[in-house]
């Protein structure tokens, strides 16, 4: 099957396995994500009148389905899909026929990528957030329960003074606290929507990119279409 990115040439499949190989596995991380993303830019173009009632339904259901299915596993992405965008477009085509391809208007791969990854991002850091702290708070309970346990403190890799398990447990609790710092900071870049930008100039029609924010549970819009493209990987 021809690839959305070929222009003509033979492809040489032994360099396309060993160059993408694992793409597919990495792609199939994001395909709730990329459904989230759908199913918000659906709703938009159907609130600005781009997709008809029943259009929106057809893609909405498609998408639903979607998710079931990947929860089940049976939804899988193989190396001639290309990626997630291209097999989850050409399922909506299969399923929902020509609405499935009203789906791309007003809306990039470049678009798709941020949104995913944003999303994709928001939710690995909650999680982590969620594991630090209360790895955090085990570590405090632990220093508060031995402050009088004597512990030697090292120098040099030498004993050299008196100190105690609860100075040493408290060490590693506020370290974590200052990484929880940094893990909040990434939450803020990646709490705005990046969708509108399209390839980075946005888009002739107009979109709601607020209403996709608020359906997908960004904070914000990210305003400046050039730098919305510009942020990919910060």
């Amino acid at each position: 099957m021809t690839k959305l990115w070929q222009k003509g040439y033979h492809l040489n499949e032994q360099v396309e396995r060993f160059e993408a190989a694992q793409n597919s596995v990495l792609d199939a991380r994001l395909i709730r994500h990329d459904v989230w993303g759908s199913l918000a830019h659906t709703a938009m173009l159907a609130k600005i009148g781009v997709l008809t009632e029943s259009e929106h339904k057809a893609l909405k259901d498609a998408l639903c389905s979607i998710l079931q299915l990947e929860a089940t596993h049976e939804f899988t992405i193989t190396l001639a899909d290309e990626d997630v965008h291209t097999r989850v477009e050409n399922y909506l085509v299969a399923v929902a026929g020509a609405a499935g391809k009203k789906i791309h208007m007003a809306r990039s791969r470049n678009d798709q990528v941020l949104v995913d990854l944003r999303l994709y991002a928001k939710e690995q850091l909650h999680s982590v957030a969620a594991k630090l702290c209360h790895l955090c708070t085990t570590l405090l309970s632990l220093a508060s329960r031995h402050t009088n346990t004597p512990m030697p403190g090292y120098t040099h890799m030498q004993r050299a003074m008196l100190s105690s398990v609860g100075l040493w447990a408290a060490s590693f609790g506020e370290a974590l606290l200052d990484d929880e710092q940094l893990l909040s900071a990434a939450y803020v870049l990646n709490d705005q929507s990046p969708l509108g930008s399209a390839a980075g100039y946005g888009v002739p029609i107009p979109i709601d990119r607020q209403y996709c924010a608020d359906l997908l549970g960004f904070s914000r819009v990210q305003n400046n279409v050039i730098y919305v493209q510009n942020s990919r990987g910060k």
